[in-house]
């Protein structure tokens, strides 16, 4: 295999680095002749890169998480200040915890946050006075 199949094969696949550092080895394993430096170099930068989409996915797992708790503490707080008080909920309250709980179910909120939401929906609606 040359030099230039490699990195065309580097240049195709490109952020998918995992399935590529993979590829490389397995292309390197079949060679008749142990890797160039060129190909020792691309298996070091796609290596590089796996490790690296690791790291961007174990953090964006972590906002994922620290999103949804805050979206969840908003709709509990709603929550608490209206329903569990015995209060009305004026429709633009009704709006906010409705755009929260869709955004916290898209992050995999659970059935609490959703119980929340539909005990404000379903309450006395009371418009705001202005």
């Amino acid at each position: 295999m040359s030099e230039g199949f490699i990195a065309i094969l580097v240049a195709l696949v490109g952020a998918c680095s995992g399935a590529i550092g993979v590829l490389m080895k397995w292309v390197c394993d079949r060679l008749d002749h142990k890797p160039t430096a060129y190909q020792q170099t691309l298996t070091r930068r796609l290596d590089h890169l796996d490790e690296e989409n690791r790291k961007r996915d174990a953090h964006g797992l972590i906002v994922d998480d620290a999103l949804k708790a805050l979206l969840f503490d908003k709709i509990a707080r709603l929550h608490a200040q209206t329903v569990e008080n015995g209060k009305p909920v004026p429709t633009p309250v009704k709006t906010r915890v409705d755009a929260a709980y869709d955004a916290y179910a898209a992050l995999g909120g659970n059935g609490v946050g959703k119980h929340y939401r539909d005990e404000m929906i379903e309450a006395h609606a009371k418009e705001d006075p202005e």
